[in-house]
């Protein structure tokens, strides 16, 4: 009676031991399920005494458990070309990716305000992690190379009115750059025949193909420059096989829009085809495919090993040279050493805008200061794996930890690596936008410098410019150069007297002298494509002449100055010949930032 009852026992724990790892494993998304086949590819059924346990879930595996969030914008109400289906496509677009696990924000024939509070409430939700998702259905257009899309209610008369009354497209994948996230995809249903269009000098059609960020995948309704079909049923014809391709289970997303393209173009005739540019780095789908698991009985592990597998699997996806380290460092001839160096190869042979190095890991030299921050790391690493599920020498891997984004580097003013300002330069003669810039902050030196666009434009600590290189010439400022006010109070007032070194392309030098003052005159407001901004208004008036030449200029500049962007959001530049003519008369204005601390700084 005894042996019956302890084997009953002995039956019994066997029994919960496999339901609690059947449900452990289900519950940790990082754990990747086996196939179970026979010859014929069908699961292989179990008898009893075996020590397979083989389950046939009811709804699919999920792949990935991080957070999904969405942004769906449909615009039909236009005043004078109002669109049958953009409403219509975004309601059913919201239920797909309800139905593929997204969170999503929607909004409907929405004006310009709206539509930029809702992309202000998706970058914010987007910080958390996870993968975000931008849909719009509505009119799109582009100027030189830049694509807005049209709020409804939306009065464009003039080319260069556009990016006061739209939202520039550049936006929104500054909002999901900016957040970090693991994954972006953006869908633009924008290319219908826009009326808009007459407005415009170029008269182009369709929309502009915009090189995707790291991580992040653009799709768009037909090919650049081409129009869509707004569809004669209930939905567009490209969002009409999106909405297909969504719903089925196993298709990567490549594979998703690869399906899309074919759709459309076959049922257009050929006459719209729809068009991809993508940068992501590893697999996505909106539905995993059903599988069968098979579970198998735990057998010993080795404890040594599974703590390795653990630490490598926490820092392999990583873009920071310093984590691919923390695995060396600690298991320098460990069964992943190989793929570790690989890794770390290909890491610093990024830009570096897209992969964040430390001095040491530039220089290639591990210092003792460096070897400090190494293990700091690790100490902050084996902290989450430790807190992220069961331990080793059980057969459920802990779910993978995202490694933490160490605090970006600033320096004394605010600066920090990674703030980014974009601007359109308007031709005042024109009336017209003639060219788009940037500025972007990619590493800061000791002493605080800014070093922005890879190189190409140096700025002091404080944000004075000290160096910039363009097509046919480089340009270095004296330290006396200031183009920042000192002091932010009415009336404040600063002399200037400064030298610039310039080299040209072919090898020629000249050194231009420049002599004049500053003055703050006040604070007011200022419009700009980027948002409604209280700023300080900046004049300077200065004379300048090239040494050992007889010719000379009058620099006259206008300038609109946020502190807590620490840039200028609009600036006039003009310039004048010694006959007083003008040859030169624009204004730079900003249409969108990604500022550390100064998100939502902008109001409308």
């Amino acid at each position: 009676m005894e042996k019956q009852a302890l084997a009953l026992i002995n039956s019994a724990r066997a029994a919960i031991f496999s339901i609690a790892f059947l449900v452990a494993a289900l519950c940790v998304g990082g754990w990747q399920p086996v196939r179970a086949q026979s010859g014929h590819g069908t699961s292989k059924a179990v008898t009893p005494g075996e020590r397979n346990l083989q389950v046939q879930p009811a709804t699919p595996a999920v792949v990935n458990n991080a957070q999904r969030v969405a942004l769906v914008i449909g615009n039909s109400a236009y005043q004078d070309a109002p669109l049958a289906n953009p409403v219509n496509d975004a309601r059913a677009i919201v239920k797909a990716l309800q139905e593929s696990g997204f969170s999503v924000i929607v909004r409907e024939n929405v004006d310009q305000r709206g539509m930029l509070g809702a992309l202000r409430e998706f970058g914010d939700r987007l910080r958390s992690g996870g993968t975000g998702l931008f849909y719009y259905a509505g009119h799109g257009m582009q100027i030189k190379g830049r694509n807005y899309l049209i709020p409804v209610g939306a009065a464009i008369a003039r080319e260069d009115e556009v990016a006061y009354s739209a939202v520039d497209a550049q936006a929104v994948l500054d909002k999901m750059e900016a957040a970090g996230n693991v994954a972006n995809i953006m869908i633009l249903d924008a290319c219908r025949n826009n009326p808009f269009s007459r407005s415009t000098r170029s008269g182009q059609t369709g929309l502009a193909q915009m090189d995707a960020p790291v991580g992040t995948l653009v799709a768009y309704a037909t090919s650049p420059g081409a129009v869509a079909s707004d569809g004669g049923g209930a939905n567009g014809l490209y969002t009409q096989h999106l909405l297909t391709a969504i719903r089925q289970p196993g298709n990567k997303v490549e594979d998703v829009f690869k399906q899309v393209r074919a759709n459309v173009r076959r049922d257009s005739q050929g006459k719209q085809v729809p068009w991809e540019s993508t940068s992501l780095e590893g697999d996505f789908y909106f539905k995993a495919a059903p599988v069968a698991l098979v579970l198998v009985a735990p057998t010993p592990v080795d404890s040594a090993a599974a703590r390795e597998a653990a630490l490598w699997d926490a820092v392999k996806g990583s873009n920071l040279p310093i984590e691919i380290r923390v695995y060396l460092n600690r298991y320098p001839t460990g069964r992943f050493v190989e793929k570790a160096n690989a890794r770390l190869a290909q890491l610093q042979s990024m830009p570096l805008a897209h992969t964040p190095v430390t001095a040491s890991d530039t220089q290639g030299a591990a210092t003792s200061d460096y070897q400090t921050e190494i293990d700091k790391r690790t100490e902050e690493i084996l902290a989450r794996l430790a807190s992220s599920g069961p331990g080793p020498g059980q057969l459920v891997k802990p779910a993978k930890a995202t490694p933490a984004r160490p605090a970006a580097q600033s320096n004394h003013a605010g600066f920090t690596v990674g703030d980014r300002w974009r601007y359109q330069v308007v031709d005042k003669f024109k009336g017209e936008v003639v060219r788009n810039r940037v500025e972007s902050i990619d590493q800061l030196s000791p002493d605080g410098t800014l070093i922005l666009n890879k190189g190409h434009m140096r700025k002091d600590a404080s944000g004075n410019l000290r160096y910039s290189k363009g097509s046919d010439r480089a340009r270095t400022f004296s330290a006396a150069y200031i183009n920042i006010p000192p002091v932010l109070q009415k009336g404040a007032k600063t002399d200037l007297n400064y030298e610039i070194d310039v080299q040209f392309t072919e090898g020629k030098t000249a050194i231009e002298v420049g002599k004049g003052s500053m003055t703050v005159k006040g604070q007011e407001s200022v419009k700009t494509p980027a948002g409604d901004f209280t700023a300080w208004r900046v004049e300077m008036d200065i004379l300048g002449w090239t040494r050992d030449t007889a010719g000379s200029y009058r620099w006259l500049f206008t300038g609109w100055y946020v502190p807590e962007l620490r840039n200028y959001v609009a600036f006039d530049d003009e310039s004048r010949n010694s006959n007083g003519s003008i040859n030169r008369r624009e204004r730079h204005e900003l249409t969108s930032f990604s500022v550390r601390g100064a998100e939502n700084l902008a109001s409308r």
